[in-house]
């Protein structure tokens, strides 16, 4: 990845801020979106002291303009972009009937149509030089259902389909799209289940490995689906997931 520009989202912590420093390795510039600027500066900070070069850009990938102004700061510090890393997300467990239309929007908004909205912005560029490549994080519940996951696995399971599309429409323009499909994994946005022994017992065990992942386990698939050691895959869901999905 030496002199490559990679583009994550939710890139101030867990899995995004993991691929950063795994990319930032790996010799790439690394440029981290996300909210919040305080973790953005931690994650840009950790990737310094690797020796890597990083760029904090604060923004919310469900507003059309914070897309295009994202896509214009890295072009305009660094020139390209060979990775885009889609990886914001949200995630609030609610029935159907729960469900608000405020719910269902913001999860839509922000994993779906933000992931959209970022890859059209920054895919002319792509296109121009014939090469480029998106990695869209997924997860295992948009393959298999859950009681309470109806937003969320919807969302993701439109993520999956936008990347198939996308691997076919551009393939003849040296793009690649894959995403990874993750299941439970350790970060800030599921610490608050672990409170609620009875249900993270359940769910590691739902896992055949019996655990949650790690953001490194998950970061690495990335890092691997973005480098040319895959050169010949697109438009394939890897699935990491500690064999969740072969129940």
């Amino acid at each position: 990845m030496k002199n490559s520009v990679v583009l994550i989202t939710g890139g101030g912590t867990g899995i995004g801020a993991t691929t950063a420093h795994l990319f930032a390795g790996e010799g790439a510039s690394v440029c981290l979106v996300g909210r919040r600027r305080e973790p953005l500066d931690e994650a840009v900070k950790a990737v310094r002291k690797l020796g890597g070069q990083a760029l904090a850009i604060t923004g919310d990938v469900g507003v059309t303009e914070d897309c295009e102004r994202i896509v214009d700061r890295v072009l305009s510090r660094f020139g390209k972009i060979d990775v885009l890393v889609n990886n914001a997300g949200v995630a609030t467990l609610a029935s159907t009937e729960d469900t608000t239309d405020e719910l269902w929007e913001n999860t839509i908004q922000t994993n779906l149509t933000g992931a959209f909205r970022l890859i059209r912005a920054a895919l002319p560029e792509m296109v121009s030089r014939r090469s480029g490549c998106i990695v869209n994080v997924s997860s295992v519940l948009a393959q298999s259902g859950m009681k309470g996951a109806l937003a969320y696995g919807a969302s993701k399971a439109g993520l999956e389909q936008l990347t198939r599309v996308l691997a076919i429409e551009y393939a003849d323009r040296g793009i690649r799209a894959n995403a990874v499909a993750p299941a439970w994994v350790d970060t800030p946005m599921t610490k608050s289940i672990q409170v609620h022994k009875q249900f993270y017992d359940y769910l590691k065990k739902r896992h055949p490995m019996g655990r949650f992942g790690t953001t490194r386990e998950v970061a690495q698939a990335i890092l691997y689906l973005a480098s040319n050691e895959s050169a010949w895959i697109t438009g394939t869901i890897l699935a990491v997931d500690g064999g969740w999905a072969a129940t």
